[in-house]
């Protein structure tokens, strides 16, 4: 027994011997007197005084009683062990429980366990205790703070929702670490209730380990043996010409199981029609790729939506993957003609157009225009290539419409020419930041009048889309070609070389730029520095090139996850008008655009397609899908994840330091949840009652 303030026992200790002084001074003495008779007198006396005595010892006890409660009562007992040996510092917890709320617990009923496993580890807690309860997912974490209100921690808990994203098991631990190192006094503890699968374990770090006085106890609710199948891929251009008869669409399929499965059926989906199905056998724990023809049976250009899915199984979340696609007559290509003598062969644009107006069996159709200054900003949005022929000088406003052009997914040729002031090309195009050129433009070398000292592009990258087609030699041979002038350059940090002449200066270099990319060809595009133009290569290398940058301006189309943000790219025109988007459930919002004219769309919390309509134009789709990391349901062991967060020897662990502080916070917390003064006071207050009664009594 312990006392907060034993200088009130000792003054009711004291105060107690009151009464007792008192009634020892006032005690009655005896009297003789004289009667006749007494036999009478004498008998009824004895009663009296008998009956008297023991009123009042009992009203001397009382009164001894009250005072000596009243002491206690305002020394605030209590009943507790030495908080030395006190395993808990007096038995009360602090907890906090993270539920795994990521789409992996959408697995059969695992979310319902795992409710239910939180709602008995809260219902393990003392009313004293204080819980805290975090629902853990990457990019959807809420923290509900440490509490001794156990009724509203259930009711989240009860209402609690698994989400699509994926598992971040140790940003909600440290998380977990950093509330209870706000309390100074009693047990901490964490409870991770979840599949504890690997990929939510990938970051970990020896610094993430918990603080020294914090245990974790780990609850796996997932399943012994998972059978999960996901498609995790879809590789589709984001452009497909309507009369293309090769554009391939491969979707792969992952078997997250250790069973073989055979004849999964995937279906192709293409504007809410299924327009194919295959089936596939896929080996335990590997993919296996489906392959479609994009067939588009439309007349006008127009943007698609589609979906590949496989049968239904256990996890439906990740049966389905989506993307979009744009539909196409015809590659329109745009040429700013800087050296422009009509019909004469010395005009620069004239192998040039003719390349691009002749269109084989195997060639895609090209719709060509051509002026000699470079369009707006509006008719620039119409073109998918544009090419600078020896373009003499640019301006500043002419150059931020071309960046713009190209960051929204435009391609750029840029061909040199003795029309180029270099300098202007550096100065607007080039820049340490946002340099839209792929090179430094140097000076240029060789002789295009003598002709007796020529080069010959000597390394082509065949990998590149653009010249695989020639990794045959029967199907061209860029060596043939003789390059009597040309710029020489230095390409930049994030530039690729993609051909080189025989003395190591580039002929070819590419820059991804925003969603777009810049080309830029080092020497002129007619047979004025070389005779490329007279060779086999010239033709298909023109098509290969304006194909790969129309319909392959990033390799495929992008990959958005739940979660994301969406940047929607406008013209500063349409600054501040307002546009709706669509959710995948037909559920509108409205927003203004920026005054880029643009809109950063963050509320990507599911799967599907979305769309933004502007008045006038047609609707830009893009496709949302869950990140498929969380498909594999592979667990970590729960023994090698305490020693990796916690330590595997209990000289690891510290107890919490006894200093006095913690003590008498200690005491106060027992002493107010035993509440022993509360029913001394009672106390007190009935023998208060029961002494007004007895001493009124006759």
């Amino acid at each position: 027994m312990g006392l907060l303030a034993g200088a009130f026992a000792i003054a009711g200790a004291v105060g107690a011997s009151i009464p007792l002084i008192i009634h020892l001074l006032n005690r009655e003495r005896a009297r003789r007197l004289v009667f006749s008779t007494v036999r009478f007198i004498q008998m009824s006396h004895q009663t009296n005084v008998q009956r008297h005595r023991l009123k009042r010892w009992l009203l001397l006890l009382m009164r001894i009683l009250m005072l000596i409660l009243l002491g206690f009562a305002f020394a605030r007992p209590f009943f507790a062990e030495d908080p030395a040996t006190a395993p808990e510092l007096g038995g009360v917890r602090n907890a906090v429980i993270i539920l795994d709320t990521s789409y992996s617990v959408q697995y059969e009923d695992v979310f319902v366990r795992a409710k239910n496993e939180a709602t008995d580890r809260l219902g393990g807690m003392e009313a004293a205790d204080a819980v805290a309860l975090i629902l853990s997912a990457d990019k959807a974490r809420q923290v509900f703070p440490i509490d001794s209100e156990h009724s509203h921690i259930r009711t989240v808990i009860e209402n609690a929702e698994p989400t699509n994203f994926t598992t971040d098991y140790l940003d909600a631990i440290q998380t977990a670490d950093d509330i209870l190192k706000t309390v100074s006094v009693g047990q901490k503890q964490i409870f991770l209730i979840g599949d504890l699968q690997k990929s939510g374990w990938e970051n970990f770090l020896e610094t993430d380990r918990l603080s020294p006085d914090v245990d974790i106890e780990f609850v796996n609710i997932g399943e012994e043996q998972p059978n999960n199948h996901a498609v995790t891929d879809i590789n589709v251009p984001p452009v497909v010409l309507i009369d293309q008869k090769d554009t391939e669409l491969v979707a792969r399929v992952h078997n997250y199981s250790g069973e073989r499965v055979e004849n999964l059926a995937v279906s192709l989906f293409i504007d809410d029609k299924k327009v194919d199905t295959t089936q596939l056998d896929i080996e335990p724990e590997d993919s296996s790729d489906a392959v479609f023809k994009v067939k588009i049976d439309l007349q006008n250009e127009s943007s698609h939506t589609g979906w590949v899915e496989i049968d239904s199984d256990a996890l439906d979340i990740d049966n389905k993957r989506y993307f979009t696609v744009q539909s196409m007559k015809s590659i329109k290509v745009h040429c700013v003609n800087g050296e422009q003598k009509g019909a004469d062969i010395e005009d620069e644009t004239f192998f040039l157009t003719r390349a691009l107006r002749t269109v084989g069996n195997e060639g895609a159709p090209i719709d060509y225009t051509e002026s000699n200054t470079i369009p707006s900003a509006d008719r620039l949005l119409q073109y998918d290539v544009l090419i600078l022929a020896n373009v003499s000088t640019i301006s500043a406003s002419e150059s931020e419409r071309l960046k713009t052009y190209v960051n929204g997914g435009g391609g750029l040729i840029i061909t040199l020419g003795d029309q180029v002031d270099t300098g202007v090309y550096q100065q607007r195009l080039g820049g340490a930041e946002n340099s839209l050129l792929p090179c430094t433009i140097m000076q240029a070398a060789g002789d295009p009048i003598g002709k007796d000292d020529f080069q010959v592009i000597a390394s082509v990258d065949f990998r590149h889309p653009i010249f695989t087609p020639f990794s045959n030699p029967n199907h061209g041979d860029f060596a043939k070609g003789r390059f009597y002038r040309y710029y020489q350059t230095v390409p930049t940090s994030e530039a690729t070389v993609l051909a080189a002449f025989d003395d190591g200066n580039p002929t070819l270099l590419e820059k991804i730029y925003g969603n777009g990319r810049v080309l830029c060809f080092t020497s002129t595009i007619d047979r004025e520095w070389n005779d490329l133009p007279i060779h086999g290569v010239y033709l298909p290398f023109l098509h290969e090139t304006v194909k790969y940058l129309a319909l392959k301006q990033v390799g495929k189309a992008p990959d958005y996850y739940v979660g994301d943000a969406i940047e929607y790219s406008g013209s500063q025109e349409s600054a501040g008008k307002e546009v709706a988007v669509f959710n995948p459930d037909r559920k509108e919002e409205r927003f203004a655009l920026n005054e880029q004219g643009g809109l950063f769309y963050e509320n990507t919390e599911n799967p599907g397609i979305y769309s933004v309509h502007r008045s006038g134009e047609e609707p830009f789709y893009f496709a949302i899908n869950v990140d498929t990391a969380e498909s594999d349901l592979t667990p970590r062991n729960p023994e090698e994840l305490t020693s990796m967060l916690v330590g595997t020897t209990e000289t690891d662990r510290i107890p919490t330091e006894l200093t006095p502080e913690v003590v008498r916070q200690y005491e106060e917390d027992v002493e107010r949840n035993q509440s022993l003064s509360t029913y001394l006071l009672l106390a007190v207050f009935a023998l208060a009652i029961s002494e007004m009664f007895l001493a009124n009594r006759v």
